[in-house]
């Protein structure tokens, strides 16, 4: 069976797709019954129109043209963004063509028209490659899991982040120094921000909590907070009391059916199997009510990784057309029409550690404390870290299980005192 693909970005990902397609070629045929052809590539690029020139017989730059072409079968979108790349998967579906696509951004921001669109049309809309990597956790939450309830789920989804917090951990350098070592490894942008403020994360999880409860979740309503804030005070915190922090994706559902998805840098006991995962590895942690507690890890990005699961997906949508009934995993779901209630983090109730930046005078600990208490907090640990900044002395607090509202309203007055010279640094302990 001959299937005909058409590419459109031949960056990493893209590159890394025609190396596999080509080192496997004879294995898909013979084994498997599948002549995966390229038949256009499509780049802004002239340079990588000219590398891959012998790769395909059409290429262009434009890519509204390789969609409407009729030798081709399947788009794979590998080029990134958002606006314009929805004007082409919108244009590839009136044009019979099936999707593949690596786009989070894409599928979190728009996947709310572009999946009842590929049902209504009745085509493909396949997307493995767009979190996580090299990790098979979609295919895993459609299919492996289909016989279990998730009760929870948390997730280390962006190795920039991962990578720099376990340098901070590791070799004891600052965030800043940890970051610039990320860029020139490759690891991170020249802007970093889409990574080292939560919205990459925002928006794999957001595809994650949709997969796991079957509804429509909004990364842009959900709590997102990144690792800027993060100094080597709270590493050293960290360790000495046995914890790693990790920025978490964090998912669960309560007994209503609401679901609560948010992305914050967590402390995790270093006995927890995602405290283990460093480096660029990214990883999903589910709780699962009929295998117990799994742990997926691998590599979360990069060009072979990610083009696996490029592939994998093009495997799977030729054994669905080679049936002669295709018929695709349903996600006509994920619309506004079945728009998920997130829970607000206030809401949430965890224990807290709260590293205030106090100055050194007599009465500072009673004024915090007095507050603390007034909104109901209970204090379970105190500690003083004056080798910092004998003038300005980190002070933290870690307290027993509270409301996340509580906690914000009592930050709200202490750092509103002449003493506290910066705003506290808030994590929570995930369990």
């Amino acid at each position: 069976m001959k299937i005909r693909i058409g590419i459109i970005g031949l960056g990493t990902v893209g590159s890394g797709v025609l190396d596999l397609l080509e080192l496997h070629r004879d294995f898909f045929t013979r084994d498997l019954g599948f002549d995966f052809e390229v038949t256009a590539l499509c780049s802004r690029s002239q340079a990588r129109l000219d590398r891959f020139a012998a790769k395909a017989p059409f290429l262009t730059n434009k890519p509204l043209d390789l969609v409407s072409r009729p030798d081709v079968d399947v788009v794979l979108e590998l080029a990134g963004g958002e606006e314009q790349p929805r004007a082409w998967v919108e244009a590839a579906f009136a044009a019979g063509k099936h999707v593949i696509t690596a786009n989070k951004a894409l599928l979190a921001k728009h996947g709310k028209d572009l999946f009842p669109l590929a049902e209504k049309t009745g085509r493909f809309l396949l997307f493995e490659a767009a979190v996580g990597g090299g990790i098979p956790i979609i295919r895993t939450l459609q299919e492996a899991f289909i016989a279990n309830d998730i009760h929870g789920l948390a997730c280390i989804i962006n190795g920039t982040c991962n990578y720099i917090l376990s340098e901070m951990t590791q070799k004891k350098v600052s965030f800043a120094s940890a970051l610039k070592n990320a860029q020139e490894l490759g690891y991170a942008e020249a802007d970093p921000s889409f990574d080292i403020e939560g919205t990459d994360s925002a928006h794999k999880v957001a595809l994650l909590a949709s997969l796991c409860y079957g509804k429509y979740v909004d990364f842009a309503s959900m709590t997102v907070e990144g690792i800027t804030s993060i100094s080597d005070v709270d590493i050293s915190m960290a360790e000495e009391m046995g914890f790693a922090i990790k920025l978490l994706g964090i998912v669960s559902q309560d007994r209503e059916g609401n679901i609560q998805a948010n992305v914050y840098p967590a402390l995790l006991e270093k006995k927890h199997q995602l405290a283990t995962v460093d480096g660029v590895l990214n990883a999903v942690f589910l709780k699962t009510s009929a295998v117990g507690p799994i742990l997926l890890t691998g590599a979360g990005a990069g060009m072979l990784p990610t083009a696996s699961s490029v592939i994998s997906d093009l495997v799977s949508l030729a054994r669905q057309l080679a049936t002669g009934n295709p018929k695709a995993q349903p996600m006509s779901f994920f619309s506004t029409r079945n728009r998920a209630d997130l829970i607000p983090i206030d809401e949430l109730e965890t224990e807290f550690y709260l590293r205030l930046t106090a100055v050194d005078k007599p009465g500072v600990l009673a004024k915090v404390t007095s507050i603390l208490g007034e909104e109901g907090i209970s204090i379970r640990a105190l500690v003083q870290k004056p080798e910092h900044d004998p003038e300005h002395v980190p002070v933290i607090f870690l307290t027993h299980s509270t409301r996340n509202s509580n906690v914000s309203k009592a930050l709200r007055r202490i750092d509103a005192l002449d003493i506290i010279q910066a705003p506290t640094q808030v994590l929570r302990f995930y369990k």
